[in-house]
């Protein structure tokens, strides 16, 4: 009984910490500014290679301790590096997680699937979820790990809920952050927008490109913030800029017509599959997102068996990107993920007294 009651009173003390989470403001991401966060990363941050599907060579980041008893696999979006998430990854491992973070074939630092580099592109989104097993295969579980937790944005999320319908890992909880189960499209409808896509796949084939921009699509550009549909702080979007601008490597312009063709599918396969996923999920959704559409998380909520809340938790007055944004949107996010995972822990085992 008493290795029971003491058990029970370290979840609790747990659960009470993470009522405040430590979590970094703009006032002290000022003050740090591109550098500070950076050395404060590399100070902490380990990098790596493991092999994707096919054997192709993809870059890594963890940030571990040896007292840490929970982890969390760390899956980005579209255009992303895990170097975007330095913040985010340090003020994860600062509330006692272990943080693992990688890059998607074809940006960030892995190698570039085109002969141009600033053209997004992917054979087959599958190609990004046998990927992300790898990781976790060849990474995440290299050593035991007692509580494992998933944590993704905008495309990760689509990699990451199909992921979660075909694994045998098992994980506590997963939470998607603005996911593109859908693409925000308005005002086209979705067939106009396939049917045009089918037209200018065929014509770049007729072209024998192995790929072109979508239309409207070009090279990566830096926007001004005042033009920007990601995120309404302008600190963290003005270091998002400086970022891509230290490392022009990880730059990536718009999608290709292929692309866009995968990914209208993932998300349509992602409901399809919902109902296979055992494991607890969040959806977090921007209120003010015209990146991805709500609407479609909002289906794939109520497909899966266990959606918390029944549906989506909205963050009303945040843009796209919910890590980036200002900490009245960031704050209550990050609180809601922290929160749910906490409510997830491994199942107790006790010897009877």
């Amino acid at each position: 009984m008493l290795n029971r009651l003491l058990l029970l009173g370290s979840y609790l003390f747990m659960n009470l910490a993470l009522a405040s989470p430590q979590l970094t403001t703009t006032e002290q991401l000022a003050e740090l500014g591109l550098t500070g966060l950076t050395n404060k990363w590399q100070a902490q941050s380990v990098e790596g290679h493991f092999s994707g599907f096919d054997g192709l060579t993809l870059p890594y980041a963890k940030l571990v301790h040896a007292r840490h008893q929970k982890a969390i696999v760390l899956v980005n979006g579209r255009t992303e590096s895990y170097l975007k998430y330095q913040e985010l990854a340090l003020d994860l491992f600062h509330n006692g997680y272990n943080v693992y973070l990688y890059d998607h074939r074809g940006q960030g630092l892995a190698p570039r699937q085109l002969a141009n580099p600033y053209l997004g592109y992917v054979e087959s989104f599958d190609d990004y979820v046998q990927d992300l097993e790898q990781f976790v295969q060849q990474v995440v579980l290299e050593a035991p790990v007692e509580q494992l937790y998933l944590l993704s944005h905008s495309m990760g999320g689509t990699v990451a809920a199909l992921w979660l319908s075909e694994t045998h890992v098992r994980l506590q909880a997963a939470a998607l952050a603005s996911p593109m189960i859908g693409i925000y499209f308005k005002p086209l409808p979705k067939w106009l927008v396939s049917a045009l896509l089918s037209v200018f796949n065929k014509g770049c084939a007729w072209l024998d490109k192995p790929a072109c921009y979508a239309p409207g699509q070009k090279d990566y550009q830096a926007l001004p913030f005042k033009d920007n549909v990601l995120t309404h702080s302008e600190l963290r979007y003005q270091l998002l800029v400086e970022l891509y601008h230290r490392h022009p490597q990880i730059q990536l312009g718009g999608v290709s017509t292929h692309w866009l063709e995968e990914a209208m599918h993932a998300g349509e396969q992602a409901i399809a599959k919902a109902p296979r996923i055992t494991t607890p999920v969040l959806v977090l959704q921007a209120g003010k997102d015209v990146v991805v559409d709500n609407k479609a998380q909002d289906a794939f909520c109520n497909a899966l068996p266990a959606c918390a809340g029944g549906q989506p938790k909205r963050i009303n007055t945040a843009a796209h990107e919910l890590f980036l944004e200002r900490d009245n949107a960031r704050r209550p996010a990050l609180e809601a993920v922290l929160s749910f995972f906490a409510q997830h822990p491994p199942k107790l085992t006790v010897n009877p007294s």
